[in-house]
């Protein structure tokens, strides 16, 4: 089932041009598949007109949101916040400008009440930008 970008943004707290995800192109209760525009110069996390290759975590961490938003009730998902990342590699040092859209995946590897932890791939068809894990920690419901 694909999701379009106004899709993820009522799934998600992310907004406008802090939203990085254009669309959800696959998605099951294990994994998440995700498309991304190359970010441009103006990108909100640019740094001299280039986004610095580890903010592909966010992609992953977006992607994330997402799914878990899917996997519990999407009129009322919780707040998770990334509460870390572990084994990163970084192909590259800054997220290209040019050469296709940015291909995140992501599969979920446990997931309790507490929180959840998920291995990530973000990449072009040229090849792995970043890998890694990350864990979120979910934040409780307000009573």
């Amino acid at each position: 089932m694909k999701i379009d970008r106004a899709g993820i943004e009522r799934l998600v707290p992310h907004a406008g041009a802090m939203c990085l995800l254009d669309t959800v192109t696959e998605w099951t209760p294990a994994s998440i598949s995700c498309l991304s525009a190359l970010p441009a110069p103006d990108h909100p996390l640019a740094r001299n007109g280039q986004v610095p290759a580890i903010v592909a975590s966010e992609y992953a961490a977006q992607a994330t949101a997402v799914h878990g938003a899917l996997l519990e009730d999407a009129n009322a998902p919780r707040a998770g916040m990334l509460a870390t990342l572990l084994d990163v590699e970084l192909a590259a040092t800054v997220l290209p400008g040019e050469g296709g859209p940015l291909a995140i995946r992501a599969d979920l590897l446990s997931r309790s009440s507490a929180g959840c932890m998920y291995s990530f791939v973000v990449g072009t068809c040229e090849g792995t930008i970043a890998s890694g894990r990350l864990m979120v920690v979910l934040l409780e419901v307000a009573a």
